[in-house]
């Protein structure tokens, strides 16, 4: 009889003791979910918006300027913080080419996004016109983008290669002549691809001709053998030749004259 009170008795706590955790727990959810709530709407207030270009805070970047990365991204001013996807702006920026690695971070206090970046170093001056002084940069990717896009400190510090681009379209195959060129043991100032299909060095051994911008292997054998050539000027008439022809780096290389000048004398 005595066991029968005891057991009820404890059955009774257990129960008192459930009801208390059950009132403990709706009152921690709905103190949790007020201030979800909270958060939430004060976040979406007017003071809770990236309403200017400046509160997005750009690191990492070598090279490009802010102005360039914060304009590389979809964003209309103003908008409300957290209306704005971190992720998709993330794959905005990476599609851009000239953005190796992006994070993106949104921050509550004082609202702003901070994105952290990798860009990459330009390589070459961009020339359309040769009569005219360049007006962009081109990066190892082969992207092109406005030298004006570039830190100051990059502007002034140019890349001393040149490359002369077709007045319509790019230089094909960037991506295998750049490294080739790059490794070269032999200086080159300019690269001439106005004709992709007769693709032109000016080199510290003078003016050479390539032919057709080729594969990174034809091209690696064509450098070998200008470095093979390095004093082929010494043995020739420099002053009558226009430059020196290793479009098959397989044979002999050939030596283009330069073209005779026509007669001045006047028919009697």
């Amino acid at each position: 009889m005595v066991a029968t009170k005891q057991q009820k008795k404890r059955r009774r706590q257990l129960k008192q003791q459930r009801k208390v955790l059950a009132v403990k727990s709706l009152w921690r959810f709905a103190c949790m979910l007020v201030m979800l709530t909270g958060v939430g709407w004060f976040v979406s207030q007017p003071n809770w918006t990236i309403s200017k270009p400046e509160q997005i805070e750009i690191k990492g970047n070598n090279y490009l300027s802010d102005v360039a990365i914060r304009s590389m991204m979809a964003i209309r001013y103003p908008q409300p913080l957290m209306d704005l996807e971190p992720e998709k702006l993330r794959t905005q920026l990476l599609a851009r080419r000239s953005i190796v690695a992006a994070s993106v971070d949104r921050v509550l206090l004082p609202p702003h996004l901070t994105i952290q970046v990798q860009d990459l170093r330009p390589v070459a001056q961009v020339v359309r016109d040769p009569s005219k002084p360049p007006t962009a940069f081109i990066d190892e990717r082969g992207v092109e983008t406005a030298i004006g896009n570039y830190l100051p400190t990059v502007q002034k510090q140019a890349p001393k290669l040149r490359l002369i681009q077709p007045e319509r379209g790019i230089c094909p195959n960037w991506q295998n002549l750049y490294p080739v060129i790059d490794a070269s043991p032999v200086a080159v100032g300019i690269i001439d691809c106005q004709n992709p299909q007769n693709l032109f060095l000016q080199t510290e051994v003078g003016k050479v001709r390539f032919g057709n911008v080729g594969t990174k292997a034809r091209l690696t054998a064509q450098i070998e053998q200008l470095d093979r050539l390095r004093n082929w000027q010494k043995s020739n008439n420099s002053s009558q030749i226009d430059y020196l022809d290793l479009e098959s780096p397989n044979f002999p290389p050939k030596i283009q004259l330069k073209p005779k000048p026509a007669s001045t004398q006047t028919p009697i």
